[in-house]
């Protein structure tokens, strides 16, 4: 009678020990992927894409926050990063993130890695017309994006409107990497 719990444990004994003797050690096999590292201010610029007005309608706007990696190096940035705004004087500005319905207080998401001269975006949506009773709509000057070691500063300049007392003026999708178009 054959003990097949035996024969299953002298097989995988044998093709391990092939494997480790066919040139890769046993170390190397458990190897795990060196992380990237954090992507610091001086990696990154941030812009923004309105894709031409594709955003834009029915009092509502939006726009593609884009942010490329400009070092040498690959590196990772969270993917939902701290955004918010500033006035003309470079004062905050009391406008947040809505957090998704469902989410309290929000996704717990992994980080994102770009590669150099590769970039990321994420979506940016608001209300864009005082649709609101009480007439609470803002300009922010500047769009101020938090990153280890600083924050990176954009022109914004655009107009967000919420209920009256709320500061949640924004929606804000993960950053995901920018799809390359395909070349002609």
């Amino acid at each position: 009678m054959v003990d097949a719990p035996r024969v299953r444990f002298a097989v995988l004994s044998l093709c391990a020990g092939l494997f480790v003797a066919g040139g890769l050690s046993a170390s190397m096999a458990q190897a795990a992927p060196v992380p990237y590292s954090k992507c610091t201010v001086s990696q990154l610029s941030l812009g923004f894409d309105d894709e031409g007005g594709a955003f834009n309608g029915m009092s509502q706007s939006g726009t593609l926050l884009v942010l490329r990696n400009i070092g040498i190096a690959p590196c990772q940035v969270r993917a939902l990063p701290h955004l918010h705004f500033e006035d003309a004087d470079g004062h905050a500005v009391d406008a947040v993130r809505r957090a998704p319905p469902g989410m309290h207080p929000g996704p717990v998401l992994s980080s994102v890695q770009v590669m150099p001269d590769a970039e990321l975006t994420a979506r940016l949506h608001w209300v864009s017309g005082d649709v609101y009773d009480g007439h609470h709509c803002i300009s922010p000057a500047t769009a101020v994006l938090d990153l280890p070691g600083g924050a990176l500063r954009q022109a914004f300049g655009r107009h967000m409107c919420a209920p009256a007392g709320s500061a949640q003026f924004f929606d804000q999708a993960p950053l995901r990497p920018d799809p390359v178009p395909p070349t002609p």
